[in-house]
Parts: structure tokens; sequence; C-alpha cells
């Protein structure tokens, strides 16, 4: 990741550059996405600043908000952690070890597969977790504080086709490789 999708000045600096060497590329397409890039890179630097003071990485933090998703007992397999999370396996376990090292989650035996060993929310992962929850979901709403109504309902249909074309182009790169 470099810095000049994060800071709109140095991109419109960079499409300029490659609009003189270049005219005939979709530049301002570029832009779009390197927009789009650094929204999502400087949001996710706000969040990680945020879960810092509770010693969480956001990794962590994604594990205990898909536990408290699932409602009482706040039981997640890993099977769903792997699902929701963009996570390996192996880096998974390590996680999970260090939030049971942490007191924030603990293994469950499985009532109807005992090959499985689901992680439930401990008391003080419930309770960490609905702070940050609170805390993040704060933070969420003052972002696009100045937006209308009518401007935050675009927004989420035009990043969701976006999205779309990103798995549509995603899918046909796999498919012809």
């Amino acid at each position: 990741m470099n810095k000049l999708n994060q800071v709109p000045a140095l991109l419109q600096r960079a499409a300029s550059q490659w609009k003189a060497i270049h005219p005939q590329l979709p530049v301002d397409d570029a832009v779009l996405i390197g927009l789009l890039i650094g929204v999502g890179a400087n949001a996710d630097t706000l969040g990680v600043q945020q879960l810092k003071p509770f010693a969480l990485c956001q990794t962590e933090h994604d594990v205990l908000a898909c536990a408290r998703r699932q409602g009482p007992p706040y039981q997640v397999t890993p099977a769903l952690l792997l699902e929701e999370v963009r996570i390996t396996s192996g880096a998974l376990t390590t996680c999970l070890n260090r939030l049971i090292e942490k007191s924030l989650i603990s293994r469950v035996p499985s009532q109807t597969d005992l090959r499985s060993k689901p992680l439930q929310l401990t008391e003080q992962g419930l309770a960490l977790i609905d702070k940050l929850t609170k805390v993040r979901f704060q933070l969420a709403a003052q972002v696009p504080a100045n937006f209308s109504a009518e401007e935050k309902t675009q927004l989420r249909s035009l990043l969701a086709k976006v999205q779309q074309g990103l798995n549509q182009d995603s899918a046909a790169a796999t498919t012809t490789v």
C-alpha cells in the first residue's frame, strides 16, 4: 500500500501525470479505484487505532464480534470464522489461542458434533466486545455525518455495485487463468 491512494491531492497529481503520458488509458476509472483503496486503508487505520487501547488486533476483534452476533450463548465454530474472517486456518488457530490466553473466549464441547470445539465468549469477552462495538459504531456514524440520508443510500448502493463488479472480475480471472 502506498500513500498515494490515501491522500487525494497526491492521487490527483498522479492522475494528471498518467493522463499526460497515456491519454488513451481510463485514468479516471483508476482514480476511482484508488480512492476506494485509500478510503479503505484510512478507515482500517482508524479502526486499528481504536483497538490499541484494548490490546486487540483487527482479527481478534472480528472473532469476538462474530461470536457476539450469534446471540446467546455467544458461540461460534472455527468453520464460520474461516468463512467470515479474512484469515488462514493456521493464523486463526494462533488468534484463537491469544484470545483464550486473554480469557476473552473459551473452547466448549459441541452438543451435536464431537469432532468440533466451538468457541464461546467469556463474560470478560462479552463485556469487551459490547464496549468496543459501541465505540466503533459511534465512530462509523461520525465519518458520514455530513451526508444526507439519500447520499448514504446512494453511496451504499454504489459501493455494493463496485463490490459486485470486483467479485465478478475475480471469478472471471480465476476461471481464465
